[in-house]
C-alpha cells in the first residue's frame, strides 16, 4: 500500500476522483509491492484501482486507457523504500575494508534486484527467496547484473561466507529458460577464483549464450584497512597478463557462438599487466562501462573526437593541473601532451592514495586530504581540473567529506570539477583560454 503525495492535475488519477492523501491498496487484484509491480501493472489497458481514503475503502475505481499512458501519480514515499541488504560476508568486501569514522551511507552493504534492473547496480541473487524470484520472472526484470563470481558451488559458498550462495547457475539456467537476459561480473582474487575456477566459470557463462550478455574480469579492490580480514592479495603483472589471455581466449569462442565476445577484462588488468588497452572495436557496446571495461578507450576516442571537431580558434595562453589516480596517470600524461587545444600547457600529477592504500589506485577513490597535501607540494596559481567521479552523486563533497571549495580556498587555486569524460575534459580546457582583446 502506498500513498499519494499529489496527483497530475487533468490526469487519468485525477479524472478518476483520486487525491492527495488517498492509499493505494492494488492494482488488478496485485499489491503494489514496490516500483517494479506499479509499473508493470500501470502499462495494462484496463486498470481496476482499490484504494483507501481517510481509513475507509472506496468503491474499485475502473479506467480505460491507452496502453503505457502513466496515471498521474506522485507517492509520498519512494516506491522501493529501503533498500535490500546483502546476506554475504565476501572475503573482498570493500566496504569491510573501510576505515571508522566515515560518513554512514558509505557502509551500506545493498544487494537489492530492483535496484539492479533500474540503476544496474550487481546482486548476487543469494538474498532473493524463491518467492521473490518467482516475481522477479513474472515482472520480466530483464536485464539484471548479477556478481557471480565463481560457478564452483564450493568456491562460491568459500568467496561470499555464505552457505546459501552455491548455485548460481540454477538461477541463471532459469532466467535463460524464461527468455530473460542478465550482464554478469566475476570479481577475481589471486589463488581463490581464477585459474581452472575461472575456467569453468567462463564455460559455464558461455553456455547460456545469448541470455549471458556480457561478462566483466575485474580484480578485487584491498585497501589498507584489511586486519582481521581474510588474506587477499593484489595480481601481479604477470598473473593479470594471465587474466587477459584466458579472457580472450574464452572470447574467441563467444564470437562463433554468438558473434559477439561477451567476455572482458578490467582496464585495471590491462593496468597492471602494463598491457595497452585494446582498440575501441574490442569493446563492441561498451556493455561493462560502469564497471571499469573500457573507460580508457572510450576517453580517449571523445578527447580525438572533441580536438578534431570544437573549434579552436583565438584566445590566450592558459595553463592548468590535472590531478588523477595512479593507474590512469601514464595515459593521462600522454594525452595531455598530444590531445590539448593550442597554447593549452596542462600538467597532469598522479595522486598516491594514501587514505585506502597505494592498492587502490583510481581517481574515484581519492579523498580531498590527499588531493590537498600531494597538490600543495607544486606552488602553481593556474587551475586543477578534478574529474566528478571523485565526489559524491550532487558533487559536495570527497568521500572524506571536504568540499571542493575548501580545497580550492586552501590550496589558493582554483578546482573546477569536470565531467569524467574525454569531450568534457576538453571543452573545460577550452574555456580556460580567454579570448583576446581586439
Amino acid at each position: 500500500m502506498r500513498k499519494v503525495a499529489a496527483v497530475e492535475k487533468g490526469g487519468l488519477a485525477e479524472r478518476h476522483g483520486l487525491r492527495a492523501g488517498d492509499e493505494l491498496i492494488s492494482i488488478n487484484g496485485e499489491p503494489v509491492l514496490d516500483e517494479i509491480d506499479y509499473q508493470a501493472l500501470v502499462v495494462n489497458r484496463h486498470l481496476s484501482l482499490r484504494t483507501r481514503r481517510d481509513g475507509l475503502e472506496r468503491p474499485e475505481i475502473d479506467i480505460v486507457k491507452q496502453e503505457h499512458w502513466p496515471l498521474g501519480i506522485a507517492f509520498e514515499d519512494s516506491l522501493i523504500g529501503k533498500p535490500r541488504l546483502c546476506a554475504n560476508n565476501c572475503v573482498f568486501c570493500f566496504v569491510d575494508q573501510m576505515p571508522p569514522g566515515m560518513r554512514p551511507t558509505l557502509y551500506v552493504k545493498d544487494d537489492d534486484w530492483r535496484l539492479s534492473l533500474m540503476m544496474g547496480n550487481y546482486v548476487t541473487l543469494t538474498n532473493v527467496g524463491d518467492r521473490e524470484f518467482e516475481r522477479i520472472i513474472k515482472r520480466r526484470a530483464t536485464p539484471l547484473y548479477v556478481s557471480v563470481h565463481a560457478t564452483d558451488v564450493d568456491v562460491r559458498k568459500a568467496l561470499m561466507r555464505n552457505e546459501h550462495a552455491g548455485d548460481i547457475m540454477k538461477r541463471l539456467r532459469r532466467l535463460a529458460q524464461e527468455k530473460m537476459f542478465f550482464h554478469t561480473q566475476v570479481v577475481l582474487c589471486p589463488g581463490l577464483n581464477d585459474g581452472k575456477v575461472l575456467e569453468k566459470t567462463l564455460k559455464d557463462l558461455l553456455s547460456l549464450i545469448p541470455h549471458t550478455l556480457s561478462v566483466a574480469l575485474v580484480p578485487a579492490g584491498l585497501t589498507r584497512y584489511r586486519q582481521g580480514l581474510t588474506q587477499v592479495r593484489t595480481y601481479t603483472p604477470g598473473e593479470a597478463r594471465e587474466v587477459i589471455v584466458m579472457a580472450d581466449r574464452y572470447a574467441l569462442q563467444a564470437i562463433q557462438l554468438s558473434g559477439s565476445r561477451v567476455i572482458y577484462a578490467a582496464d585495471e588488468f590491462y593496468c597492471l599487466a602494463d598491457v595497452a588497452v585494446p582498440d575501441t572495436d574490442y569493446y563492441e557496446s561498451f556493455p561493462q562501462l560502469e564497471n571499469g571495461v573500457g573507460m580508457i578507450r572510450q576517453f580517449e576516442d571523445e578527447l580525438h573526437e572533441a580536438k578534431r571537431t570544437m573549434p579552436d580558434v583565438g584566445g590566450q595562453p592558459a595553463q592548468a593541473t590535472i590531478a588523477c589516480g595512479t593507474s590512469i596517470y601514464p595515459y593521462m600524461r600522454k594525452w595531455m601532451q598530444e590531445l590539448v587545444p593550442q597554447a593549452v600547457t596542462v600538467q597532469a600529477i598522479p595522486i598516491r592514495n594514501e587514505f585506502f592504500g597505494d592498492t587502490v589506485t583510481v581517481s574515484g577513490l581519492l579523498t580531498g586530504r590527499d588531493l590537498l597535501k600531494q597538490l600543495s607540494q607544486y606552488k602553481a596559481q593556474h587551475p586543477v581540473l578534478l574529474p566528478a567521479n571523485m565526489l559524491n552523486s550532487d558533487r559536495t563533497v570527497f568521500l572524506d567529506d571536504m568540499t571542493p571549495e575548501q580545497l580550492s580556498r586552501t590550496l589558493g587555486r582554483p578546482v573546477h570539477i569536470v565531467d569524467a569524460s574525454g569531450e568534457a575534459l576538453y571543452e573545460a580546457l577550452l574555456r580556460l583560454k580567454e579570448p583576446l582583446n581586439d
